[in-house]
């Protein structure tokens, strides 16, 4: 017998049914409320648009507001039909999904199955997109309206795959035209991208399901924490994301003119080593590393506070998060044994890549007078974010070490743990230190099979023990999000990743 997601239907008659509730609101919205614009000041420029094609935070911000998916999660881990308007399960290998109706691109084509087929295949074929596509065998179409969704085995997590922003629903016929023309079905969709400057999205008319006046979003390109403030004292924008926590605290006290947000975020800041170094490559040297780093003065000293200690990879506030995994609280007199014991009694000198960003910048400084007390002179080279994550991820450039941070969007470990440390995904580009480790291999393809909950929490655990043995990254701590924007503006919404949704924003 076919099992409906009984859930799902409840979700989307509620949806449907707020909206219907909204119908009137929305009108007097748009009489009393001339449109408005938004200005945003955002610490780094984003790299593509196509959601397809990147694994970048900065980029992903902006791609959510000009795509939707088949479904979203929502704050509370809740699954939400998008572009899907139910999913049923014929048996453990087969889901079929069937779309809304009366859906439009932002370029007024209707959303079809065959758009929604060629950019789930599209995805498929992606090397970047083997993360959240593993377990697919295919897509097929049944009819005008469902898709046929076929797995290897039983995929618990299937409907949280088919949410990450790799699985974006574009425009066939636009992509077609022009590989580099995003057509989506969301909020907003491109008017301008000036390169090193500001990106411009105006409001999709066909998106109908949102209460806002805002017509326009400029995002700016800010990489320095100093002046996304100044910029916003001065109201030359309404936004600034990511302020120093000092200046986080200042905003904070003006109640009369800003709203402030402050909240835990779903990413942990790491170093990244290189295992092809010939220092990185022996685990002693990047312990010795670890135990050298005092990460407390570095939540107290340059976050103010405004982040946490990591003990694992994953962080606190996922699911399967393992408190219990290696630390490596500040020894070095151990460091120096570890290091005396790999063979570099003396040191040796090693180069610590970072983006122009304020703190990790700074955090950088502090690592480098951490290691000169065991030997290790380190030279930081810094980089603007484009080109920075190009850097990281070109896989013929020996990279020695690096400053990075990795977010989870759908609460699941393995979001981090196989695109980061799988050796299958160094071809991906993403397993950018080339860490091979057959028992990490069995233990996260085991839990990818495991529809049992707990017990893919317990394989994930041990996952993190051997990343917090081996360590190929070493975590140093999980950062808090925040933002600040003008009183004038009314409900705003940020999902756990730090992503805004202006769906029921208005601007008086």
């Amino acid at each position: 017998m076919k099992k409906k997601f009984i859930y799902l239907c409840l979700i989307v008659t509620i949806v449907l049914l707020g909206c219907f509730g909204k119908e009137k609101e929305t009108e007097e919205v748009v009489k009393t409320n001339e449109e408005k614009i938004i200005t945003i000041a955002e610490k780094a420029e984003i790299k593509t648009l196509d959601p397809q094609n990147t694994v970048d935070s900065a980029s992903l911000s902006v791609i959510q507001m000009i795509n939707q998916r088949l479904f979203k999660i929502d704050n509370n881990g809740n699954i939400i039909p998008e572009i899907a308007e139910e999913a049923t399960k014929v048996d453990e290998k087969t889901t079929l999904i069937k779309i809304k109706k009366d859906l439009f691109f932002s370029n007024g084509e209707p959303v079809t199955v065959d758009d929604v087929l060629f950019s789930l295949n599209r995805a498929k074929e992606s090397p970047r997109m083997t993360q959240d596509f593993y377990m697919i065998e295919s897509f097929e179409k049944v009819d005008d309206s469902t898709i046929k969704v076929k797995t290897f085995y039983e995929a618990g997590n299937l409907l949280h795959k088919l949410a990450s922003m790799g699985a974006s629903i574009m425009s066939k016929k636009a992509l077609e035209e022009n590989e580099t023309n995003i057509v989506g079905s969301g909020m907003f969709k491109l008017k301008e991208w000036v390169a090193g400057d500001r990106l411009v999205l105006e409001r999709n008319t066909y998106f109908k399901d949102a209460n806002s006046n805002i017509k326009e979003i400029v995002i700016k390109f800010i990489p320095e924490a100093n002046s996304r403030m100044i910029m916003l004292e001065t109201g030359e924008v309404d936004i600034a994301e990511s302020l120093l926590p000092l200046d986080f605290q200042k905003i904070s006290k003006e109640d009369d003119k800003f709203v402030s947000v402050e909240m835990q975020s779903s990413s942990n800041m790491f170093i990244g080593f290189d295992l092809r170094d010939k220092h990185l490559a022996d685990k002693r040297v990047r312990q010795a590393i670890a135990y050298a780093i005092n990460n407390q003065d570095i939540v107290d000293s340059i976050y103010n506070g405004s982040a946490t200690v990591a003990t694992s990879p994953i962080p606190k506030i996922t699911t399967g998060h393992n408190e219990n995994s290696n630390p490596y609280t500040q020894n070095i007199e151990k460091a120096k044994e570890l290091l005396a014991e790999a063979g570099y009694a003396d040191g040796f000198n090693i180069v610590l890549n970072v983006n122009e960003d304020n703190q990790r910048v700074d955090t950088a400084v502090v690592i480098q007078d951490n290691l000169k007390a065991i030997g290790i002179n380190v030279e930081i080279k810094t980089y603007q974010w484009a080109s920075y994550v190009a850097f990281v991820e070109n896989p013929a450039q020996e990279k020695g070490m690096f400053l990075m941070a990795w977010n989870i969007a759908n609460d699941d470990p393995d979001e981090l743990l196989y695109p980061l440390y799988h050796s299958s995904q160094i071809d991906a580009h993403t397993n950018v230190v080339f860490y091979k480790n057959e028992e990490f291999d069995n233990l996260i393809s085991k839990a990818r099979e495991t529809t049992d909950k707990e017990k893919r929490i317990e394989l994930y655990k041990k996952a993190q023990d051997i990343i917090q043995e081996e360590l190929p990254h070493y975590a140093i701590l999980y950062p808090m999000q925040n933002f600040a924007y003008k009183k004038s503006i009314k409900g705003i919404e940020v999902s756990k990743r730090g992503y805004f949704n202006f769906q029921n924003t208005i601007v008086e």
